[in-house]
């Protein structure tokens, strides 16, 4: 990672130790500005809310100046570029990019309704967000999402459009900064089979607020907490989602090469599905993330970025249905090693595919799992305002 920041220092009179330490401090309250893919993310833990870079932009559109970057997912089969415009605009477009809400709707989809509905897999069109610097310290985004799939054969049709609205803000004063946006959410259902015709809607909304406090002079403090309620209408099945998630994480860079993150993230996942018409009560699913500790390292030798990410949680899940009550616990750790190249402002950033050396070795393809030495890749250009 890199970031340009220029300090005028006299050398002979300033300890070593301590302009390391302010430089280092520097690019931490400077991190907004920079750009890195979801692969980095990926590989130093996986939550992109205890880390600084555009990944950011995702949950908070109010950030679309500061982040400004195009990024090429090649595996994962999505682009997008945020740019600044003017000196109070900004613009973002990304296309067919998923998102964990899609994949919460296509696990919903495939369980209910007609033999053509749970074929359905709705595909993102586009994730748009403009943003504006109201004054210095203040600023606003909105973001809309939008996905869609249909069958028709005749007699038989089947639908889903999901619309989610985003609402961003970002106030700092001094070093310290919060992050915070609005969700809304739309759903639209048509299903259609042999003269029986259901429509319906589900909505959602939820709140997300992170804040930025600097800790002495290498290190900067993440809490965030975010929650969200979520309703989906389609008969037979019909499920309302509860979801709230803590988190805090530091970030301590001792050297503007070193980075190093730690964090704690508590979560909680409530589900009531309720089918009419058959006599009995709903099923609830309650599932609470226990705290999972997510550590990583990111080091910078010329070029080469290397990184280690660390994941531990465990996971108490209790259903209950008609009759019974399922109690279920799972536990697990999982280690990434990451990979960057840096030529200027261009990043090539990968995850190390662990299992490369059974066919191979080979930098790309030829693993049991097709992704030869990296097992995903981007391609990041930086963008600055």
């Amino acid at each position: 990672m890199t970031s340009r920041i220029c300090l005028s220092i006299p050398m002979p009179f300033v300890n070593r130790g301590v302009w390391l330490r302010r430089t280092a401090l520097a690019v931490l309250l400077l991190a907004s500005s920079l750009s890195a893919s979801p692969v980095r993310v990926a590989t130093l833990g996986g939550e992109s809310r205890l880390l600084l870079d555009s990944t950011n932009l995702f949950d908070y559109p109010a950030l679309v100046r500061q982040l400004a970057h195009a990024d090429i997912e090649l595996f994962d089969d999505w682009a997008g570029i945020a740019l600044p415009v003017g000196k109070k605009h900004g613009v973002a477009l990304f296309l067919n990019r998923k998102d964990a809400g899609l994949d919460e709707l296509s696990a919903y989809l495939s369980d209910t309704g007609s033999r053509l509905f749970r074929s359905l897999e709705p595909k993102p069109w586009f994730d748009a967000i403009y943003g504006l610097q109201l004054r210095q310290g203040l600023s606003l985004g909105i973001g809309a999402r939008y996905a869609y799939d249909v069958r028709d054969r005749g007699l038989e049709e089947a639908s889903v459009s999901r619309w989610d609205s985003r609402l961003g803000l970002c106030l700092a004063s001094g070093h310290r900064r919060l992050d915070a946006t609005l969700y809304v959410e739309n759903l639209a259902l048509h299903d259609r089979e042999l003269g029986t015709n259901i429509e319906a809607d589900g909505k959602g909304y939820g709140i997300d607020l992170r804040g930025r406090w600097p800790i002495g002079e290498t290190a900067i403090l993440l809490p965030s907490i975010r929650w969200r309620q979520a309703d989906i209408g389609l008969s037979p099945e019909e499920r309302q989602v509860e979801e709230l998630t803590l988190a805090l994480s530091a970030n301590v860079r001792p050297a503007p090469t070193v980075l190093g993150v730690l964090g704690i993230v508590v979560a909680g996942n409530w589900q009531s599905t309720d089918i009419s018409g058959d006599g009995l009560s709903g099923t609830k699913l309650r599932r609470w993330l226990l705290p999972a500790v997510v550590a990583g390292g990111e080091v910078q030798v010329g070029s080469l970025l290397l990184r280690l990410g660390a994941r531990h949680e465990s996971v108490l899940e209790e259903i209950d249905g008609p009759g019974e009550v399922d109690l279920y616990f799972d536990t697990g750790f999982v280690t990434d090693v990451g990979l960057g190249i840096e030529f200027g402002d261009f990043v090539l950033d990968g995850m190390l595919e662990k299992d490369f050396l059974r066919d191979g070795p080979h930098f790309l393809g030829g693993s049991s799992r097709g992704g030869g030495l990296l097992a995903n890749i981007s391609l990041l250009y930086r963008l600055y305002p």
